[in-house]
């Protein structure tokens, strides 16, 4: 990665210091020239611009065809001028042959360096985002933690014949509570939530942030009997504090949807299916 970045930032100096001396050439030939050859420096310069604006938006092949053409067509008549008008060429007017090929090398080199570094950062985003355990807004483990920690704890539960159980809690009227509420204010509730939860749990239990929608995780070490307390501590804490008041200007009641099962041999060790089945309970709590 760090060798792609480094030619990707080469590519871009190279390719923006060519168009500058290409620039520049263009500049020193119009200025230095007689006033007999504004009109072809004129055309020479309108053709090597739109080269170099056509490489600049994406498309390959047009610019390099204009930019040989017009010095084909340039050499073809400096060529006629010599044999057949008997003139005399300045030396600053060859520099025209190389000027259209210079721009669009120069444009060229750095629309790819920018593309190359581009994708190159666009991988190592996607990388990081794949490392990232916690989420941001709470602090707690996310959901990719979660699936790798269940399978961690049915290893130890079937080698210690312990049970677990997880647990799903969401805001109720979450569509409601996002459509009245600015997004702090509801990064606010998320936050609350999942303060609670974790501030009920037992120390050994551990909580999860599912989403972006304030869906919270715990997976307890406990059986059925267990999260169903767990669940009356929850509820009870929620209906009873008022940490929902003060987010916005009128207070802010604070409904949950809860749903848990203890695991079963019959899910196969299946971290994926085991969240699905609890999402199911946590939908029939109506």
């Amino acid at each position: 990665m760090k060798n792609k970045d480094i030619s990707g930032k080469t590519l871009e100096d190279v390719g923006i210091s060519v168009l500058l001396i290409a620039l520049f050439a263009a500049t020193m030939v119009g200025a230095l020239s007689d006033r007999a050859l504004f009109n072809e420096n004129l055309v020479m310069t309108i053709v090597s611009f739109v080269a170099v604006l056509l490489a600049a938006i994406g498309v390959t092949s047009i610019p390099v065809i204009i930019a040989s053409l017009a010095t084909i067509c340039y050499i073809a008549y400096k060529i006629y001028q010599v044999f057949m008008m008997d003139a005399q060429i300045p030396g600053i007017s060859y520099l025209w042959i190389a000027i259209p090929g210079l721009s669009v090398l120069g444009i060229s080199l750095f629309i790819k360096g920018v593309q190359r570094l581009q994708r190159d950062n666009n991988i190592l985003s996607k990388q990081v985002e794949d490392l990232i355990m916690i989420d941001p807004l709470t602090g707690f483990y996310n959901l990719r933690s979660m699936y790798m920690d269940i399978q961690t704890q049915i290893s130890y539960a079937e080698r210690n014949n312990k049970q677990i159980s997880l647990m799903i809690i969401r805001p109720r009227y979450r569509k409601e509570l996002k459509d009245v509420l600015k997004k702090s204010q509801y990064e606010s509730v998320i936050v609350n939530l999942s303060k609670i939860v974790y501030d009920t749990v037992r120390l050994e239990d551990k909580v999860y942030s599912l989403d972006g929608d304030g869906t919270v995780g715990v997976l307890l070490t406990c059986d059925r009997q267990g999260a169903k307390l767990v669940e009356k501590r929850i509820r009870g804490k929620i209906d009873s504090t008022d940490a929902f008041n003060s987010i916005a200007e009128k207070p802010i009641r604070m409904e949950i949807q809860l749903g848990f099962l203890e695991y079963k041999k019959e899910y196969n060790r299946d971290a994926i299916q085991f969240k699905s089945l609890v999402e199911e309970e946590v939908a029939y709590d109506l």
